[in-house]
């Protein structure tokens, strides 16, 4: 007997999916963009006259912005909405990344870094919040184990990823190739993903905030100059 797969039951099943692949994608630009740039430092120090000190910061500032603000973006989120800060998130690290594939000089790229490095302290902050938000039971599970999974995949593919565009593109394309995925993150985010914040939170200790995000950016910040 042949078993028949009833099309509404599908399109059902695929949209279920959707806010899971919204925050995946978010997921994987922003650790992709922790080490894509690696591979491509010694034409953008050519092409921007940058010296090794100067392309370090490529890497360092980005994480340093991403370490320091996780914990405050979280809060924000908690509060003001997941669904809002992360398609924030989506638009400051969209315009980041645009500014870093057009910046005419070294000041402006490693600026750009550290504002999509914000931005992707903001997406981290929220993407598991969101997956657990829309999902109970087996599915949550699931939902889960594919996070988890893109993460992993995103630290392997970023090198070679930004060798290829590099390589056939240009360096440029590192950061550029950020915008279509993140335009089809923001759109199914709008479409399939529903709000979320704490429930019952109190309200925000902005005192409490600075002053981890202080520690956490001079710590990294000495961990950086110490290697």
């Amino acid at each position: 007997m042949t078993h028949v797969t009833d099309p509404r039951t599908a399109a059902t099943a695929a949209t279920s999916w959707r806010p899971l692949v919204a925050a995946c994608l978010g997921a994987f630009m922003l650790l992709v963009d922790v080490t894509i740039v690696m591979v491509a430092l010694p034409p953008i120090a050519a092409d921007l006259r940058m010296s090794f000190g100067d392309t370090q910061w490529l890497l360092d500032g980005y994480a340093l912005a991403l370490a320091a603000l996780l914990l405050a973006a979280g809060s924000v989120a908690d509060h003001a909405g997941r669904r809002r800060v992360y398609l924030v998130a989506l638009a400051v690290f969209a315009l980041a990344s645009l500014a870093c594939g057009i910046a005419p000089n070294g000041a402006l790229l490693l600026a750009a870094r550290v504002v999509q490095g914000a931005g992707g302290a903001a997406m981290m902050a929220t993407t598991l919040a969101l997956v657990s938000a829309t999902y109970e039971g087996r599915q949550r599970g699931i939902a889960f184990g594919v996070w988890g999974g893109v993460n992993g995949a995103a630290a392997a593919v970023a090198p070679v990823l930004g060798g290829l565009l590099t390589e056939h593109l240009h360096w440029r394309a590192i950061f550029l190739v950020n915008l279509p995925i993140s335009l089809v993150a923001a759109w199914l985010t709008l479409r399939s993903v529903k709000e979320s914040r704490l429930p019952g939170g109190a309200g925000l200790d902005w005192a409490g905030m600075a002053t981890f995000t202080a520690a956490a950016g001079a710590l990294t910040y000495g961990l950086i100059e110490a290697g």
